[in-house]
């Protein structure tokens, strides 16, 4: 029989040393790490999801020495990762790689759990971050354009095979246990209908960690010797036709890692409001604009972005409203900025932003094309009450996507100035740009167990 391709993943990074990577793939899981603790910290501090977590705490096994942050009663590791996983899905403000992924929330939540619960070297903790991301990655460019046809969300559908890879690989699974726990995950991925997010649904949380839950089960499962099927990808009745190989382009493993493809979102909302963001921001960098002032507002965006905001319409909550071209330029060109508070009831409800909610309309951009490989652009136009008007064009595409740096670090600040004080975030900021060498993770898990919560 040929190779699955899961075992060919599955054999490189089982025979991997850290010595293989190279300084962009340890800095990417450096900032991969950063980015993480910032959004797990905020919405820990705010108790997101707070119902569903407490749901999820019945299920608890017993016998746990893992930690839902903000929380110093131990659980198991799989509870750990499923709560972790569920409520930094609610903030919009994860990673990404290619073809639509989140690897962060899926990756980092699976394998804290497991360290915690099991125990590892950080070395090995490197290794498994790292192929995690790149089974996710892979995964979802073989899957994008078949999930984007059926209505999907490819992040919630590909991502328990990232927890999969790294959970699995920081537990000491061997090869053939790595095959079965992806075959087990891979055959009972979740389909995630994008209508849970559009509608603004409790059910859009689960996207994050029900991937997660998944794989938590099945390594554990393989780990006591239950199989999955080895042809899950490529074979009869398989998935072949989601997980299409041509549309990975057989990138070479380890030629990068594909931790090096990381994008980190700048603004706490789905990527289809972003071009409008930007646009609105440039458009402020070079005229005074008073929101009073203004008469009117025409959003001009690609297809897909266009769609999701007809679908969410203009009665928002707290999670359709990260999809509203109406509601993110509203708060854009009032704020001058798109933080995670904009998103709390009580500033959604802002009567401002609603009256200029209202002068806000939308276009269809067909030029810039549908699918998977469309441009994601967008044109704003802001008319004013003296007739003036202004135009902006920006062009996800051909700009420079994600967080520098520099963005990162202001981004961490912002996240965590809600629970930690500036020396705190700072030590924490240094551990996790420092990660590769420390001894273990014993010092960072001690903050996300112990934070304060937001009253």
């Amino acid at each position: 029989m040929e190779k699955s391709y899961f075992r060919t993943l599955a054999e490189h990074f089982s025979n991997l040393s850290c010595d293989a990577f190279g300084e962009e793939t340890l800095h990417q899981v450096r900032r991969s790490l950063v980015n993480y603790l910032g959004g797990s910290i905020y919405t820990a501090a705010h108790q997101s999801c707070s119902e569903l977590l407490a749901m999820i705490r019945t299920m608890d096994p017993g016998g746990g020495k893992a930690s839902v942050w903000a929380n110093a009663e131990p659980v198991h590791a799989s509870t750990a990762a499923f709560s972790n996983a569920c409520r930094l899905s609610r903030l919009e403000l994860n990673d990404g790689t290619r073809a639509s992924a989140h690897p962060g929330i899926y990756v980092w939540s699976a394998m804290l759990a497991t360290y915690q619960q099991y125990g590892g070297a950080v070395e090995d903790v490197i290794r498994a971050v790292v192929f995690g991301y790149d089974t996710v990655t892979r995964m979802a460019m073989r899957s994008i354009d078949r999930i984007m046809e059926l209505g999907l969300h490819n992040p919630g559908f590909v991502g328990g095979l990232g927890a999969a890879a790294a959970a699995g690989l920081l537990r000491g699974l061997n090869v053939d246990q790595l095959c079965n726990a992806f075959g087990m995950t891979a055959s009972l991925l979740p389909l995630c209908p994008f209508c849970s997010f559009i509608q603004g649904s409790d059910t859009k949380d689960l996207y994050g960690g029900w991937g997660v839950h998944l794989a938590m089960f099945a390594v554990d499962a393989a780990a006591r010797g239950l199989t999955g099927p080895e042809t899950v990808l490529k074979g009869m009745k398989s998935l072949e036709k989601i997980f299409q190989e041509e549309l990975e382009q057989k990138v070479e493993i380890g030629n990068p890692y594909l931790i090096e493809w990381l994008s980190i979102k700048q603004y706490p909302a789905c990527f289809a409001v972003n071009p409008a963001v930007n646009a609105v921001f440039r458009m402020q960098e070079k005229h005074s604009i008073d929101p009073d002032r203004i008469e009117s507002v025409f959003v001009d965006t690609y297809p897909y972005s266009y769609d999701l905001n007809k679908g969410v319409g203009r009665e928002l909550n707290t999670t359709s409203g990260r999809l509203s071209l109406y509601y993110a330029v509203a708060v854009a060109l009032l704020d001058g900025r798109l933080v995670p508070d904009a998103f709390l009831k009580e500033n959604m409800d802002d009567p401002r932003c609603r009256a200029l909610q209202s002068k806000i309309h939308t276009g269809r951009h067909d030029a810039y094309g549908d699918g998977p490989h469309g441009t994601r652009g967008c044109i704003v136009e802001v008319r004013m009450k003296d007739g003036s008007t202004f135009v902006e064009e920006y062009d996800a595409s051909a700009a420079s996507v994600g967080c520098t740096d520099g963005m990162l670090r202001e981004k961490f600040c912002g996240l965590t100035a809600c629970a930690l004080s500036p020396e705190q975030q700072q030590a924490l900021y240094s551990f996790a740009m420092h990660v590769d060498e420390a001894q273990d993770l014993a010092p960072m898990l001690k903050v996300l167990r112990e934070l304060p919560t937001v009253k």
